[in-house]
């Protein structure tokens, strides 16, 4: 994931195009090279890895393009982009690759950007393609966005290997890019706006009571507004900019007068009769009661605001729109201010106000989160002044998404500034929390040879400082659900540092012991399990089944040689690399069985979250399967792995064992911030078919089992070995 929105964040660069009676229009399969580069026109190089151009090993024409890994680099891309102005339905990306010796995944990824921001991509992760194959033809596809203006298509390699790219395809519902004729699209007059582009360049001198005070009622009033007046949805202004433009009136006395003005300006909305709306199942209703807050607002705002509450409101948004089928909001016109000045208070006090209000009318479980949402407005209002540079802005913004409590929610984009700031190396040793302490869990190769410290050990100090001293000022840049998923985010940096090597003093059996550890590249440790096989037979008649090792469609031929086993174990401590909910449940359930159901709000009344329908998995079989089904989860079992759990704990005789999850169910909205910082929140709210919670909650275990100390050390899966006991007794 991390990766993929790293890729298409990149800028949107000029495409240099030659005559299309000599040459195609664009450089698809990597023939033309005009520019004084190593790499074909208008071919953009991403990662560490080695990227050239290749005249030996092609599919067709004098040149392919390939990528090889190397021993410091995590992932390298060569992508390229196009002109999204046409009309369609679906976008294809076809291309051929040709592997050699990959370990990690290989494929195609497509993108769709508006404003220099990802609205949509998709990649091949799901699909494992590793190891050494000969040409063969890829392809992906994404739903064509109208708002879309540039489409990025790329290759890419994670892990170790080479991979060769040749012959890239676009298709506009089947027909090739090549000889499409762009159209013209009508630019609302807030893409037209472009006055304040490279930041209003505001700097506060000082704020005191009053001025926060203002800037709280802005935060909030200019959020209601974007999302409820009609005007905003049509994109007749550009409200970024409007929010630049009234930001100095905060120190003026009638700052509430001038707000009433900017909105007043705006047109009265056309009313619609409430009576005519749906009844819907409301889990969560919309907190609007403030705009009638006279004494706080004022007579003349509140008069302005109420209105929009039954403003008749379309479809269409200019700043947001609902994807299909799911309904999780797409925040698609919000520009990334990539060369923003840190100093610039106005473009911080938008990241805060932006970010606040996405979540105000857009987040399904902000009536979870611990701190009133309010309060966390007015305090980041100073602290978001405060931050002058890149990092100390960052760090507020992690900060800031930290109170969300949503595991989906992060900095997620490979950030230098915050890659220095956490390390860039790391001691070459897999550490877990177990029974409180950070645990050693596993040794790389990278570890010196006469290393006295083994599994099982555990870590008390790093460089003199206890271990809980370090964890504890971690904590508010580790975003997380829970607490459990927030050490695990922690335990995976805990040793990571831009120093030749880290002093730890461990305890094991024997007692407390000193080593010092030689640092390794960041990028270098791989913690994946990739030793775990998909599937093998344990104890002769009992199948185990471990989801990220899949292969596409390979399920079903498990399933099939699984049928008859006495029992079922499904590893659900990774993450799925196919979506198997459906495949895999027709063959555990005797009949249809419902297992979730969904919130999502609309424009309708944003923040509203209504129920939709149960959805069920299975089918009327007979010959379902009979044995025990046991599922295995902990923390680190998230998002599409939570929603497999919920799904196979339906099987009429299936069992949870372990711990809480990662608590962070439903398709995600990736979000835009200024300084272009990617992150994301869980878009939809995700409950059990009674309305039981799964958001911080986690998928609660019928059996709950943790590792201990003892059992790391001598090497034993405790909760494996309970898995067997259960179907076996």
């Amino acid at each position: 994931m991390k990766r993929s929105l790293y890729l298409f964040s990149i800028l949107c660069y000029c495409l240099s195009c030659s005559s299309q009676d000599e040459l195609p229009k664009f450089n698809l399969g990597f023939e033309q090279q005009t520019m004084l580069r190593h790499l074909p026109d208008n071919w953009l190089a991403q990662g560490d890895y080695l990227l050239q151009k290749d005249s030996q090993t092609v599919h067709s024409g004098k040149y392919a393009l390939s990528i090889n890994s190397t021993d410091k680099g995590e992932f390298g891309s060569i992508a390229y982009a196009l002109p999204a102005h046409f009309n369609g339905e679906t976008v294809t990306l076809e291309g051929y690759m040709k592997l050699e010796g990959v370990e990690g995944t290989a494929g195609l990824l497509i993108g769709l950007m508006r404003e220099q921001a990802a609205i949509a991509y998709a990649d091949m992760r799901d699909q494992n393609i590793q190891g050494t194959r000969d040409w063969e033809k890829y392809s992906i596809e994404l739903p064509m966005e109208a708002k879309a203006d540039v489409i990025h298509v790329a290759g890419m390699l994670t892990g170790k290997g080479k991979v060769w790219f040749d012959d890239f395809r676009v298709m506009i519902d089947g027909q090739d890019i090549q000889s499409l004729q762009p159209i013209e699209r009508a630019q609302p007059p807030a893409q037209l706006d472009t006055s304040y582009a490279q930041g209003p360049h505001i700097q506060f001198e000082k704020l005191g009571i009053t001025e926060i005070e203002h800037l709280y009622l802005l935060g909030k009033v200019w959020g209601f507004v974007k999302y409820y007046h009609p005007e905003i949805a049509r994109g007749q202004y550009n409200w970024d900019n409007s929010l630049f433009h009234i930001l100095p009136a905060v120190y003026e006395e009638d700052f509430k007068d001038k707000l009433a003005d900017l909105i007043k300006a705006l047109g009265a909305p056309e009313k619609v009769d409430k009576a005519d709306r749906k009844d819907l199942s409301v889990k969560l209703a919309a907190e609007t009661e403030w705009i009638k807050n006279e004494k706080r607002l004022s007579k003349k705002l509140s008069e302005l605001l109420v209105p929009l509450i039954t403003a008749a409101r379309k479809k269409d948004h200019y700043y947001v729109e609902f994807s299909a089928y799911v309904g999780n909001p797409t925040f698609s016109g919000e520009r990334s201010y990539w060369e923003m000045d840190w100093e610039d208070d106005g473009v911080k006090l938008l990241a805060l106000f932006r970010y606040w209000n996405m979540i105000e009318y857009f987040f399904p479980y902000r009536h979870l989160m611990d701190e009133d949402w309010d309060a966390v407005l007015r305090d980041f209002i100073p602290k978001m002044v405060a931050a002058d540079d890149e990092l100390a802005y960052k760090l507020i913004l992690l900060e800031l998404i930290g109170k969300v409590q949503d595991t989906h929610a992060n900095i997620w984009q490979n950030d230098p500034v915050l890659n220095q700031f956490r390390g860039e190396r790391t001691l070459p040793l897999e550490v877990n929390f177990v029974e409180g302490k950070a645990v050693v869990v596993r040794l790389f190769e990278e570890m010196p040879a006469d290393t006295k410290i083994a599994v099982g050990d555990v870590i008390t100090t790093i460089e003199g400082r206890p271990a809980e001293a370090i964890i504890a000022e971690r904590k508010p840049y580790a975003p997380a659900s829970n607490e459990p998923t927030q050490l695990r985010d922690i335990a995976r940096r805990l040793l990571w540092t831009n120093d030749a090597s880290l002093q730890l003093e461990l305890e094991n059996a024997d007692g407390v012991f000193q080593e010092e550890v030689p640092a390794v590249n960041v990028r270098s440790i791989d913690l994946r399990r990739k030793d775990i096989s998909s599937h093998k037979v344990l104890d002769g008649n009992i199948g185990y089944i471990y989801p990220a090792s899949l292969r596409k469609g390979e399920i079903t031929d498990i399933m099939e040689n699984f049928q008859h086993k006495k029992g079922l174990i499904i590893d659900f401590r990774c993450y799925p690399s196919d979506f198997i909910v459906f495949t895999l449940g027709k063959y555990l359930m005797p009949e249809p069985t419902e297992f979730v159901k969904f919130t999502t709000t609309s424009l309708e009344q944003p923040g509203r979250f209504s129920f939709g329908e149960p959805l069920k998995v299975g089918e009327n079989n007979a010959d379902y399967f009979k044995g025990k089904v046991v599922v295995l989860i902990n923390e680190t079992t998230q998002s599409s792995a939570e929603y497999h759990v919920m799904a196979l704990r339906a099987a009429p005789d299936a069992l949870v064992i372990g711990s809480t999850t990662a608590a962070a169910d439903g398709n995600v909205s990736r979000i835009q911030l200024p300084g272009s910082v990617q992150t994301m929140i869980s878009g939809i709210g995700v409950y059990y078919p009674d309305g039981t919670e799964t958001q911080r909650v986690g998928i609660v275990p019928d059996i709950e089992l943790r590792p201990t100390i003892t059992g790391i050390r001598s090497g034993k899966d405790e909760l494996l070995e309970r898995a067997i006991e259960e179907i076996l007794e």
